[in-house]
């Protein structure tokens, strides 16, 4: 008669087997929780940082950079000894980017707003409730382009794109990214976080934001919610560009043709948001 594994399989390796499992899957999240906060860090870090951030031993932290180093996920500085993220989650994150079907939905729109508005088009997602940028389409008719890298993560309180996704976040969201001090990239940052919070609100009401030389000096950002099934947030539309062409506050027409594009991509995700806040409803 047929016997299962659990019948034939030796007691001792089911135990380990069972020992093993847990501890695998805790390793993933220990991993996943180390490149995330080096991901939002935004620079190299030591490991007695990385430790004290994740409420883990440096051994344990050591073990995971380890492996880690080794897969190419991240990379050791000779100097310092602090790691960084590698080459590798870079190419595994192009390809999961190349395979994300906002991004290619976009695309076209991207071009089209490059084309009709000669400035840079952006595309962002949120990733844990902050943007990530995924595409982008530069501007080839100015003589000096001003360009974002797909990877950047502008910051929730002082970037256009930040506050938008920090719009549609839950309150929980909102206060623990605020919590701690807001650093000004520019004199010109917003960095209050009472003044932040309540921006929120105005963003969802009128659908979009801005942040006149609050990145950098002389250059502002318009952005506008893209939103599937219904009202969630499936990404963020934007255009980067001198003070010069995108004023503060931005043309009236700039920002209709970023939310007629946003509309569009919205309704093949299935929301019509954007009709429902045109009816008040």
């Amino acid at each position: 008669m047929p016997t299962s594994d659990s019948q034939t399989t030796p007691l001792k390796a089911r135990r380990g087997s069972a020992l093993r499992k847990p501890n695998s899957v805790d390793a993933v999240k220990v991993a996943m929780r180390m490149l995330n906060e080096m991901a939002l860090a935004r620079r190299a870090m030591r490991i007695t940082e990385l430790a004290d951030k994740m409420g883990e031993t440096k051994p344990r932290i050591h073990r995971h950079l380890a492996t880690l180093k080794e897969m190419g996920i991240v990379e050791q500085e000779h100097a310092t000894e602090r790691y960084r993220l590698g080459w590798r989650l870079f190419q595994l994150g192009e390809a999961a980017g190349a395979q994300f079907d906002l991004r290619y939905r976009a695309e076209p729109y991207l071009i089209k707003l490059r084309d009709e508005l000669r400035q840079t088009a952006v595309l962002a997602i949120p990733i844990n409730d902050q943007p990530m940028v995924i595409a982008t389409a530069d501007n080839i008719y100015a003589r000096i382009c001003i360009s974002v890298k797909p990877g950047n993560r502008p910051l929730p309180h002082c970037s256009a794109f930040g506050r938008l996704t920090l719009a549609y976040a839950s309150a929980e969201a909102q206060q623990a990214l605020l919590s701690s001090a807001l650093l000004p990239e520019t004199d010109s940052s917003l960095i209050d976080r009472e003044s932040v919070l309540a921006r929120l609100p105005l963003i969802r009401q009128r659908l979009y934001d801005y942040a006149a030389g609050e990145m950098m000096v002389g250059i502002n950002t318009v952005v506008v919610p893209v939103f599937r099934d219904d009202n969630v947030l499936a990404g963020s539309l934007g255009i980067v560009g001198s003070v010069q062409e995108i004023p503060d506050p931005p043309h009236p027409a700039q920002i209709a043709l970023l939310q007629k594009y946003a509309e569009e991509l919205s309704i093949q995700l299935n929301s019509n948001a954007y009709e429902r806040m045109r009816l008040g409803v």
